[in-house]
C-alpha cells in the first residue's frame, strides 16, 4: 500500500502544472482567522487535526512493534520513517488544497459530495485524471481502512486478553479476526443505508479530535516514565507541542461540533 500510495504525487504534479501565483500561496501559509462561517472553519480545522493525530495510530503502531519484536535499534529508523511519512502526507495535503483552489474555487464549486472530487485532477491531467483520482482514493482509503480495522481489533483483543496477531491463522485468533471483520463490515452498511460518506468521514475525524485529550494524555504520561523507557523518554519540547495541540483540538472540537451539527455560525 505504501508503494501504491506514491500515485498521490499526481496532485503535486497537478499543482505545478496549474501554475499557482506563488506570492498569495506563500501568504496563505500564514495562519489567519476566518472571515465567515467560523463554526464550519473550526470544524474543518479540528477534523484535519483528528485525521493527523489519530489515537488509533498509536495502537496500530505499538501493536506492530510488539508483534515484530522490535528493540531499541528500531528507534532511529522509525523516527526517520515517521518524520518522512508525516512530512510527505502534509506536503500532499498542501498540494491537494492548491489544486482545489485553482480548479474548484474559480467555478464556484463547494464540495459536498464525493462525486465532485474527480474534477480536481480532470483539469490538469485530462481524461487520465479521473483514473488517477480513482487510484488515489482507492489506495488511501484501503490503507486507512486496514489500519483502523486492525487498530480497533488490537485494542479490543488486548483489552480482553484474547489471542491476536496479523501473522496468526484465523482459527488461532478467531475473536480478533472476527472483530476486525465486523469493523470492516459495519461502515459499509452505514453507507449502504444512505448515510453521506463525506459527512460521515468529516464528523468522525472531528470526533477523533474531541477524544484526543482522553486518548493522548495517558500516552504522554507513559512516554515520560523512566521506569519503562529509561533514557528514551520524550523531550520537553515534544511534550509541550503534543499537549498544547491535543488540548486545543479537544477544546475547539467540543465547541465547533455542536455548532456544525445545528448549523450555527
Amino acid at each position: 500500500v505504501s508503494i501504491l500510495g506514491l500515485i498521490t504525487i499526481a496532485f503535486v504534479v497537478a499543482a505545478v502544472r496549474l501554475g499557482p501565483d506563488w506570492h498569495p500561496f506563500g501568504a496563505g501559509l500564514i495562519p489567519s482567522l476566518p472571515s465567515k462561517e467560523p463554526a464550519h472553519y473550526w470544524f474543518i480545522a479540528v477534523s484535519i487535526l483528528g485525521a493527523s493525530i489519530s489515537p488509533y495510530l498509536f495502537y496500530f503502531y505499538s501493536s506492530g512493534a510488539i508483534e515484530e519484536e522490535w528493540d531499541v535499534t528500531y528507534l532511529g529508523p522509525n523516527r526517520v520513517i515517521a518524520a518522512i511519512g508525516m512530512g510527505f502526507g502534509g506536503f500532499l495535503s498542501i498540494a491537494v488544497l492548491v489544486v482545489a483552489a485553482l480548479v474548484l474555487a474559480p467555478r464556484g464549486v463547494s464540495v459536498d459530495d464525493y462525486h465532485q472530487l474527480p474534477q480536481l485532477l480532470a483539469s490538469p491531467w485530462g481524461r487520465v485524471g479521473f483514473f488517477l483520482f480513482a487510484g488515489c482514493l482507492f489506495v488511501t482509503c484501503l490503507g486507512a481502512t486496514a489500519e483502523i480495522a486492525l487498530a480497533l481489533a488490537y485494542q479490543i483483543a488486548q483489552g480482553f486478553g484474547w489471542n491476536w496477531g496479523e501473522d496468526l491463522e484465523p482459527r488461532e485468533d478467531a475473536r480478533f479476526s472476527l472483530t476486525y471483520s465486523i469493523v470492516l463490515v459495519v461502515p459499509m452498511l452505514l453507507v449502504l443505508i444512505g448515510l453521506d460518506p463525506l459527512k460521515l468521514t468529516t464528523l468522525s475525524m472531528a470526533l477523533t479530535a474531541a477524544s484526543l485529550p482522553i486518548a493522548i494524555v495517558p500516552f504522554l504520561v507513559l512516554m515520560n516514565d523512566r521506569k519503562y523507557l529509561g533514557e528514551h523518554t520524550n523531550g520537553w519540547l515534544g511534550n509541550l507541542c503534543v499537549l498544547i495541540i491535543t488540548l486545543l483540538a479537544g477544546a475547539v472540537a467540543v465547541v465547533s461540533i455542536p455548532l456544525e451539527i445545528i448549523g450555527g455560525s
